[in-house]
Protein backbone atom coordinates (compact mmCIF):
# COMPACT_ATOMS: atom_id res chain seq x y z
CA UNK A 1 0.00 0.00 0.00
CA UNK A 2 2.56 2.33 0.75
CA UNK A 3 4.65 1.65 -2.43
CA UNK A 4 1.27 2.31 -4.27
CA UNK A 5 1.26 5.55 -2.86
CA UNK A 6 4.73 6.08 -3.40
CA UNK A 7 4.30 5.57 -6.93
CA UNK A 8 1.30 7.47 -7.12
CA UNK A 9 3.51 10.55 -5.75
CA UNK A 10 6.43 9.38 -7.83
CA UNK A 11 3.83 9.58 -11.00
CA UNK A 12 2.55 12.73 -10.49
CA UNK A 13 5.84 14.82 -9.40
CA UNK A 14 7.37 13.46 -12.28
CA UNK A 15 5.01 15.08 -14.69
CA UNK A 16 4.95 18.02 -13.05
CA UNK A 17 8.85 18.12 -13.38
CA UNK A 18 9.27 16.83 -16.91
CA UNK A 19 6.24 18.85 -17.96
CA UNK A 20 8.26 22.21 -16.77
CA UNK A 21 12.12 21.11 -16.81
CA UNK A 22 13.68 22.97 -19.77
CA UNK A 23 15.68 26.22 -18.56
CA UNK A 24 17.55 27.09 -21.81
CA UNK A 25 14.55 25.92 -24.03
CA UNK A 26 11.93 27.80 -21.99
CA UNK A 27 13.31 30.52 -22.25
CA UNK A 28 14.65 30.19 -25.85
CA UNK A 29 10.50 29.52 -26.49
CA UNK A 30 9.40 32.78 -24.23
CA UNK A 31 11.99 35.10 -26.44
CA UNK A 32 10.80 33.93 -29.63
CA UNK A 33 6.98 34.30 -29.01
CA UNK A 34 8.00 37.66 -28.00
CA UNK A 35 9.56 38.40 -30.81
CA UNK A 36 6.52 36.21 -33.05
CA UNK A 37 3.83 38.98 -30.94
CA UNK A 38 5.95 42.48 -31.47
CA UNK A 39 7.01 42.93 -28.25
CA UNK A 40 10.89 42.09 -27.18
CA UNK A 41 11.89 40.16 -24.36
CA UNK A 42 12.90 42.28 -21.03
CA UNK A 43 16.59 41.93 -21.73
CA UNK A 44 15.61 42.99 -25.44
CA UNK A 45 13.68 45.78 -24.29
CA UNK A 46 16.22 47.72 -21.99
CA UNK A 47 19.40 45.81 -23.62
CA UNK A 48 22.29 47.71 -25.01
CA UNK A 49 23.35 45.97 -28.52
CA UNK A 50 27.29 45.44 -29.24
CA UNK A 51 27.35 48.28 -31.97
CA UNK A 52 25.73 50.37 -29.28
CA UNK A 53 28.33 49.59 -26.73
CA UNK A 54 30.86 50.08 -29.05
CA UNK A 55 29.65 53.60 -29.87
CA UNK A 56 29.03 54.72 -26.12
CA UNK A 57 32.73 53.51 -25.21
CA UNK A 58 33.98 56.18 -28.47
CA UNK A 59 32.13 59.20 -26.78
CA UNK A 60 32.10 58.49 -23.36
CA UNK A 61 35.14 56.24 -22.29
CA UNK A 62 38.06 58.56 -20.50
CA UNK A 63 40.80 56.49 -21.84
CA UNK A 64 39.54 56.63 -25.33
CA UNK A 65 39.56 60.56 -24.92
CA UNK A 66 43.52 60.48 -23.87
CA UNK A 67 44.48 58.60 -26.38
CA UNK A 68 43.07 62.10 -28.97
CA UNK A 69 44.93 63.94 -25.86
CA UNK A 70 48.12 62.51 -26.74
CA UNK A 71 47.92 62.51 -30.19
CA UNK A 72 47.56 66.34 -30.01
CA UNK A 73 50.22 66.50 -27.71
CA UNK A 74 52.76 64.92 -30.13
CA UNK A 75 51.19 67.53 -32.71
CA UNK A 76 52.07 69.87 -30.88
CA UNK A 77 55.94 68.62 -30.19
CA UNK A 78 56.50 68.83 -33.84
CA UNK A 79 55.39 71.89 -34.46
CA UNK A 80 57.46 73.48 -31.57
CA UNK A 81 60.36 71.25 -33.28
CA UNK A 82 59.20 73.23 -36.61
CA UNK A 83 59.15 76.25 -35.52
CA UNK A 84 63.22 76.29 -35.04
CA UNK A 85 63.95 76.03 -38.21
CA UNK A 86 61.65 79.19 -39.02
CA UNK A 87 63.01 83.10 -39.04
CA UNK A 88 62.14 84.24 -35.33
CA UNK A 89 61.07 87.56 -35.17
CA UNK A 90 61.48 89.75 -31.98
CA UNK A 91 60.64 93.61 -30.81
CA UNK A 92 61.46 95.78 -28.25
CA UNK A 93 60.99 99.48 -27.04
CA UNK A 94 61.87 100.87 -23.99
CA UNK A 95 61.95 104.57 -22.32
CA UNK A 96 64.79 105.98 -19.92
CA UNK A 97 65.20 108.54 -17.58
CA UNK A 98 68.69 109.73 -16.92
CA UNK A 99 69.48 111.02 -13.37
CA UNK A 100 71.91 113.43 -13.88
CA UNK A 101 69.57 115.45 -16.46
CA UNK A 102 70.58 116.01 -20.30
CA UNK A 103 74.22 116.22 -21.17
CA UNK A 104 75.50 119.31 -23.53
CA UNK A 105 79.12 119.21 -25.22
CA UNK A 106 80.04 122.27 -26.72
CA UNK A 107 75.93 123.33 -26.98
CA UNK A 108 75.18 120.43 -28.47
CA UNK A 109 73.21 117.62 -26.35
CA UNK A 110 75.12 114.60 -26.42
CA UNK A 111 72.32 112.74 -23.95
CA UNK A 112 68.89 113.13 -23.41
CA UNK A 113 67.03 113.38 -19.95
CA UNK A 114 64.55 111.20 -21.23
CA UNK A 115 65.53 108.42 -23.90
CA UNK A 116 63.52 106.33 -25.63
CA UNK A 117 63.89 103.69 -28.38
CA UNK A 118 62.58 100.98 -30.57
CA UNK A 119 63.90 97.62 -31.62
CA UNK A 120 63.23 94.84 -34.41
CA UNK A 121 65.29 91.86 -34.40
CA UNK A 122 65.05 89.18 -37.08
CA UNK A 123 66.90 85.71 -37.07
CA UNK A 124 67.11 82.43 -39.11
CA UNK A 125 69.18 79.13 -39.19
CA UNK A 126 71.24 79.04 -42.08
CA UNK A 127 72.27 75.75 -41.31
CA UNK A 128 72.24 74.05 -37.89
CA UNK A 129 71.42 70.08 -38.94
CA UNK A 130 71.22 69.22 -34.87
CA UNK A 131 67.42 70.79 -35.34
CA UNK A 132 66.41 69.24 -38.58
CA UNK A 133 67.20 65.86 -37.37
CA UNK A 134 65.15 66.97 -34.10
CA UNK A 135 62.14 68.33 -36.11
CA UNK A 136 61.97 64.87 -37.93
CA UNK A 137 62.23 63.13 -34.85
CA UNK A 138 58.90 64.54 -33.77
CA UNK A 139 57.55 63.49 -36.60
CA UNK A 140 58.09 59.80 -36.55
CA UNK A 141 57.11 59.79 -32.74
CA UNK A 142 53.68 61.78 -33.98
CA UNK A 143 53.43 59.18 -35.85
CA UNK A 144 54.08 56.17 -33.50
CA UNK A 145 51.50 57.74 -30.57
CA UNK A 146 49.23 57.62 -33.70
CA UNK A 147 49.61 53.63 -34.03
CA UNK A 148 50.33 53.40 -30.25
CA UNK A 149 47.12 55.57 -29.76
CA UNK A 150 45.09 53.00 -32.17
CA UNK A 151 46.58 50.14 -30.32
CA UNK A 152 44.96 51.45 -27.36
CA UNK A 153 41.45 52.20 -28.60
CA UNK A 154 41.72 48.56 -30.01
CA UNK A 155 42.39 47.15 -26.62
CA UNK A 156 39.62 48.65 -25.67
CA UNK A 157 37.47 47.70 -27.78
CA UNK A 158 38.18 43.92 -27.17
CA UNK A 159 37.49 45.08 -23.64
CA UNK A 160 34.37 45.73 -24.48
CA UNK A 161 33.54 43.39 -26.07
CA UNK A 162 34.25 40.72 -23.99
CA UNK A 163 32.41 42.64 -21.09
CA UNK A 164 29.94 42.45 -23.20
CA UNK A 165 29.70 39.02 -24.33
CA UNK A 166 30.51 38.27 -20.46
CA UNK A 167 27.53 39.99 -19.34
CA UNK A 168 24.92 38.19 -21.64
CA UNK A 169 26.05 35.38 -20.31
CA UNK A 170 26.02 35.75 -16.74
CA UNK A 171 22.17 37.38 -18.03
CA UNK A 172 21.69 33.58 -19.31
CA UNK A 173 22.87 32.24 -15.89
CA UNK A 174 20.57 34.26 -13.59
CA UNK A 175 17.49 32.65 -16.06
CA UNK A 176 18.62 29.31 -16.01
CA UNK A 177 18.84 29.96 -12.55
CA UNK A 178 15.56 31.37 -11.52
CA UNK A 179 13.80 29.18 -13.94
CA UNK A 180 14.91 26.37 -12.02
CA UNK A 181 14.06 27.98 -8.64
CA UNK A 182 10.25 27.96 -9.97
CA UNK A 183 10.10 24.72 -10.94
CA UNK A 184 11.51 23.34 -7.79
CA UNK A 185 9.41 25.41 -5.84
CA UNK A 186 6.39 23.92 -7.25
CA UNK A 187 7.62 20.51 -7.09
CA UNK A 188 7.88 21.63 -2.91
CA UNK A 189 4.40 23.13 -2.91
CA UNK A 190 3.13 19.96 -4.94
CA UNK A 191 5.14 17.38 -2.67
CA UNK A 192 3.60 18.87 0.79
CA UNK A 193 0.27 18.45 -0.93
CA UNK A 194 0.73 14.80 -1.25
CA UNK A 195 2.22 14.37 1.62
CA UNK A 196 -0.88 16.13 3.34
CA UNK A 197 -3.12 13.89 1.43
CA UNK A 198 -1.34 10.65 2.49
CA UNK A 199 0.32 10.04 -1.01
CA UNK A 200 3.78 10.73 -0.27
CA UNK A 201 6.37 10.55 2.67
CA UNK A 202 8.10 13.42 4.73
CA UNK A 203 11.09 12.67 3.11
CA UNK A 204 10.33 13.59 -0.32
CA UNK A 205 9.26 16.78 1.32
CA UNK A 206 12.49 17.21 2.56
CA UNK A 207 14.41 16.72 -0.82
CA UNK A 208 12.47 18.71 -2.53
CA UNK A 209 13.07 21.36 0.18
CA UNK A 210 17.03 20.91 -0.25
CA UNK A 211 16.86 21.31 -3.78
CA UNK A 212 14.74 24.24 -3.34
CA UNK A 213 17.93 25.44 -1.21
CA UNK A 214 20.23 24.04 -3.80
CA UNK A 215 18.40 26.58 -6.40
CA UNK A 216 18.01 29.84 -4.66
CA UNK A 217 22.01 29.32 -3.58
CA UNK A 218 22.81 29.04 -7.10
CA UNK A 219 20.47 32.08 -7.85
CA UNK A 220 22.20 34.06 -5.77
CA UNK A 221 25.88 33.47 -6.86
CA UNK A 222 24.14 33.73 -10.32
CA UNK A 223 23.01 37.00 -10.16
CA UNK A 224 26.30 38.44 -7.83
CA UNK A 225 28.15 37.57 -11.50
CA UNK A 226 25.77 39.38 -13.32
CA UNK A 227 25.91 42.44 -11.19
CA UNK A 228 29.63 42.29 -11.24
CA UNK A 229 29.20 41.84 -14.93
CA UNK A 230 27.08 45.04 -15.41
CA UNK A 231 29.71 47.20 -13.05
CA UNK A 232 32.21 46.15 -15.44
CA UNK A 233 31.03 46.85 -18.93
CA UNK A 234 29.40 50.40 -16.98
CA UNK A 235 32.88 51.45 -15.47
CA UNK A 236 34.19 51.18 -19.53
CA UNK A 237 31.21 53.06 -21.05
CA UNK A 238 31.94 56.25 -18.69
CA UNK A 239 28.70 54.92 -16.52
CA UNK A 240 28.12 55.10 -12.76
CA UNK A 241 27.97 51.56 -11.88
CA UNK A 242 24.62 50.55 -10.39
CA UNK A 243 24.51 46.59 -10.86
CA UNK A 244 21.29 47.32 -13.68
CA UNK A 245 22.99 47.93 -16.64
CA UNK A 246 21.41 44.76 -19.22
CA UNK A 247 22.71 43.70 -22.87
CA UNK A 248 20.81 41.84 -26.07
CA UNK A 249 22.42 39.24 -26.86
CA UNK A 250 21.96 35.55 -27.47
CA UNK A 251 24.39 34.03 -25.58
CA UNK A 252 23.42 30.51 -27.74
CA UNK A 253 24.73 31.81 -30.67
CA UNK A 254 28.27 31.84 -31.92
CA UNK A 255 28.82 33.51 -35.30
CA UNK A 256 31.11 33.27 -37.65
CA UNK A 257 31.61 29.12 -37.45
CA UNK A 258 34.55 27.98 -38.56
CA UNK A 259 36.69 30.71 -39.36
CA UNK A 260 40.29 31.68 -40.46
CA UNK A 261 41.03 30.70 -36.75
CA UNK A 262 40.44 27.10 -37.17
CA UNK A 263 43.69 25.48 -37.54
CA UNK A 264 45.93 28.72 -37.43
CA UNK A 265 48.36 27.52 -34.92
CA UNK A 266 51.20 27.99 -37.73
CA UNK A 267 50.08 31.80 -38.26
CA UNK A 268 51.81 34.94 -37.38
CA UNK A 269 51.37 38.65 -36.07
CA UNK A 270 50.75 41.24 -38.75
CA UNK A 271 53.96 43.40 -38.45
CA UNK A 272 51.18 46.14 -39.42
CA UNK A 273 49.71 45.58 -36.24
CA UNK A 274 49.58 49.31 -34.92
CA UNK A 275 51.79 48.53 -31.87
CA UNK A 276 54.39 46.83 -33.23
CA UNK A 277 54.04 49.42 -35.78
CA UNK A 278 54.20 52.30 -33.08
CA UNK A 279 57.44 50.65 -32.12
CA UNK A 280 58.81 50.59 -35.14
CA UNK A 281 58.17 54.70 -35.19
CA UNK A 282 59.83 54.94 -31.57
CA UNK A 283 63.11 53.60 -32.74
CA UNK A 284 63.36 55.33 -36.29
CA UNK A 285 62.65 58.32 -33.54
CA UNK A 286 65.67 57.25 -31.06
CA UNK A 287 67.96 56.92 -34.13
CA UNK A 288 66.73 60.62 -35.88
CA UNK A 289 67.98 61.28 -32.28
CA UNK A 290 71.35 60.52 -32.31
CA UNK A 291 72.39 61.55 -36.00
CA UNK A 292 71.41 65.14 -34.23
CA UNK A 293 73.85 64.35 -31.62
CA UNK A 294 76.61 63.69 -34.83
CA UNK A 295 75.60 66.28 -36.60
CA UNK A 296 76.30 68.68 -33.32
CA UNK A 297 79.84 68.00 -34.07
CA UNK A 298 79.74 70.21 -37.18
CA UNK A 299 79.84 74.36 -37.27
CA UNK A 300 76.34 75.81 -37.41
CA UNK A 301 75.49 79.50 -39.17
CA UNK A 302 73.07 81.79 -38.31
CA UNK A 303 71.84 84.80 -39.75
CA UNK A 304 70.93 87.80 -37.98
CA UNK A 305 68.97 91.26 -39.12
CA UNK A 306 68.11 94.22 -36.57
CA UNK A 307 66.59 98.00 -36.75
CA UNK A 308 66.67 100.44 -33.81
CA UNK A 309 64.73 103.38 -34.03
CA UNK A 310 65.04 106.32 -31.44
CA UNK A 311 66.46 109.81 -30.55
CA UNK A 312 68.67 111.66 -32.81
CA UNK A 313 72.05 111.26 -30.95
CA UNK A 314 75.63 112.78 -31.41
CA UNK A 315 76.49 109.08 -33.69
CA UNK A 316 72.81 108.93 -35.01
CA UNK A 317 71.70 112.10 -35.87
CA UNK A 318 68.90 110.07 -38.00
CA UNK A 319 67.95 108.35 -34.99
CA UNK A 320 67.50 105.07 -37.40
CA UNK A 321 70.00 102.33 -37.89
CA UNK A 322 70.02 98.71 -38.69
CA UNK A 323 72.22 95.67 -39.07
CA UNK A 324 73.16 92.46 -40.88
CA UNK A 325 75.50 89.84 -39.76
CA UNK A 326 76.08 86.28 -40.61
CA UNK A 327 77.40 84.69 -37.27
CA UNK A 328 79.04 80.98 -36.83
CA UNK A 329 79.53 78.81 -33.95
CA UNK A 330 81.03 75.19 -32.98
CA UNK A 331 81.91 74.04 -30.01
CA UNK A 332 85.16 72.34 -29.95
CA UNK A 333 84.85 70.71 -26.80
CA UNK A 334 82.65 69.92 -23.85
CA UNK A 335 83.92 67.59 -21.76
CA UNK A 336 83.03 64.50 -23.51
CA UNK A 337 79.01 64.71 -23.35
CA UNK A 338 77.93 64.64 -26.59
CA UNK A 339 80.27 60.87 -27.06
CA UNK A 340 78.31 59.88 -24.11
CA UNK A 341 74.87 61.27 -25.24
CA UNK A 342 75.85 58.77 -28.48
CA UNK A 343 76.69 55.93 -26.43
CA UNK A 344 73.77 56.08 -24.65
CA UNK A 345 71.30 56.37 -27.37
CA UNK A 346 73.35 53.65 -29.18
CA UNK A 347 72.23 51.69 -26.11
CA UNK A 348 68.94 52.69 -25.88
CA UNK A 349 68.38 51.66 -29.11
CA UNK A 350 70.02 48.17 -29.27
CA UNK A 351 67.83 47.65 -26.39
CA UNK A 352 64.73 48.92 -28.17
CA UNK A 353 65.29 46.93 -31.04
CA UNK A 354 65.67 43.33 -28.94
CA UNK A 355 62.85 44.29 -27.39
CA UNK A 356 60.74 44.33 -30.42
CA UNK A 357 62.18 41.24 -31.58
CA UNK A 358 61.12 39.48 -27.89
CA UNK A 359 57.63 40.97 -28.35
CA UNK A 360 56.79 39.94 -31.42
CA UNK A 361 57.71 36.62 -30.85
CA UNK A 362 55.64 36.61 -27.15
CA UNK A 363 52.76 38.06 -29.62
CA UNK A 364 53.33 35.27 -32.24
CA UNK A 365 53.14 32.50 -29.04
CA UNK A 366 49.96 34.41 -27.96
CA UNK A 367 48.00 34.47 -30.92
CA UNK A 368 48.67 30.56 -31.76
CA UNK A 369 47.30 30.29 -27.85
CA UNK A 370 44.13 32.29 -28.86
CA UNK A 371 43.74 29.86 -32.04
CA UNK A 372 44.28 27.10 -29.74
CA UNK A 373 41.81 28.41 -27.34
CA UNK A 374 39.24 28.47 -30.10
CA UNK A 375 39.40 25.54 -31.21
CA UNK A 376 38.87 24.08 -27.67
CA UNK A 377 36.29 26.33 -26.53
CA UNK A 378 34.27 25.17 -30.49
CA UNK A 379 34.74 21.35 -29.21
CA UNK A 380 33.98 21.72 -25.84
CA UNK A 381 30.38 23.30 -26.83
CA UNK A 382 30.13 20.19 -28.65
CA UNK A 383 30.84 18.31 -25.57
CA UNK A 384 28.68 20.46 -23.40
CA UNK A 385 25.60 20.02 -25.39
CA UNK A 386 26.16 16.12 -25.42
CA UNK A 387 26.43 16.26 -21.79
CA UNK A 388 23.09 18.45 -21.38
CA UNK A 389 21.50 15.56 -23.60
CA UNK A 390 22.90 12.90 -22.04
CA UNK A 391 21.72 14.68 -18.36
CA UNK A 392 18.27 15.41 -20.03
CA UNK A 393 18.06 11.53 -20.78
CA UNK A 394 19.37 9.91 -17.49
CA UNK A 395 16.52 12.52 -15.60
CA UNK A 396 13.39 11.17 -17.48
CA UNK A 397 14.75 7.35 -17.32
CA UNK A 398 15.33 8.07 -13.38
CA UNK A 399 12.14 9.58 -13.14
CA UNK A 400 10.72 6.81 -15.20
CA UNK A 401 12.38 3.99 -13.19
CA UNK A 402 11.12 5.99 -9.36
CA UNK A 403 7.30 6.02 -11.22
CA UNK A 404 7.75 2.30 -11.53
CA UNK A 405 9.20 1.87 -7.96
CA UNK A 406 12.71 1.22 -9.11
CA UNK A 407 14.40 4.83 -7.82
CA UNK A 408 14.01 6.97 -5.08
CA UNK A 409 13.29 10.24 -4.80
CA UNK A 410 16.99 10.98 -4.26
CA UNK A 411 18.09 9.32 -7.54
CA UNK A 412 15.57 11.98 -9.12
CA UNK A 413 17.05 15.09 -6.99
CA UNK A 414 20.32 14.39 -8.43
CA UNK A 415 19.76 13.50 -11.84
CA UNK A 416 18.02 17.02 -11.80
CA UNK A 417 20.84 18.33 -10.38
CA UNK A 418 22.94 17.10 -12.39
CA UNK A 419 20.77 18.82 -15.60
CA UNK A 420 20.86 21.99 -14.32
CA UNK A 421 24.41 22.08 -13.61
CA UNK A 422 25.13 20.81 -17.34
CA UNK A 423 22.86 23.69 -18.38
CA UNK A 424 25.06 25.96 -16.70
CA UNK A 425 28.47 24.70 -18.17
CA UNK A 426 27.00 24.71 -21.75
CA UNK A 427 25.86 28.40 -21.50
CA UNK A 428 29.78 29.23 -20.00
CA UNK A 429 31.02 27.08 -22.79
CA UNK A 430 29.63 29.10 -25.28
CA UNK A 431 30.91 32.12 -23.19
CA UNK A 432 34.45 30.77 -23.14
CA UNK A 433 33.68 30.33 -27.29
CA UNK A 434 33.09 33.52 -27.97
CA UNK A 435 35.79 35.34 -25.97
CA UNK A 436 38.52 32.85 -27.21
CA UNK A 437 36.98 34.01 -30.89
CA UNK A 438 37.66 37.94 -29.68
CA UNK A 439 40.70 37.92 -28.27
CA UNK A 440 41.70 36.21 -31.77
CA UNK A 441 40.31 38.60 -33.67
CA UNK A 442 41.90 41.39 -31.91
CA UNK A 443 44.86 39.74 -31.73
CA UNK A 444 45.06 39.66 -34.95
CA UNK A 445 44.05 43.35 -35.24
CA UNK A 446 40.59 42.58 -37.59
CA UNK A 447 37.77 43.52 -34.96
CA UNK A 448 35.45 44.01 -37.94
Amino acid sequence: MWRAKARGCGALGVALLMSAWAPSQAIAQESKSGEEGGVDASVSAQGLSLEAVLSELEAQNESWTITELQIEQSRASRREALGSLLPQLSSSANVTYQGGGAIEVQGRTVREAVEWGVNANASMSLFNAPQYFTYRQADRQLDATRAQSAWQRTLLRLEAEESFYTLAAAQRDVDIASSAVDLRRAYLERSEALVDAGLAVAVDVSRARQQVLEAEQTLLEAEQNLGNAADALAYLLGREPDGELRVNFDPDVIEGGESSAQGATNSEVSRERQDFVSRRYTIEAAELARRATWWGLVPSLQLNAGAQLGQPTLFNPSGFNWTVGIGASWLLYDGGARYARLDRASAQIAEQELALQRDLRQANTELRRASRDLDTARAAIDVASEQVEVARETYEFTSARFESGLATSLEVSDASQQLLSAELRLNQARLQARLAEVRYRYLEELPE
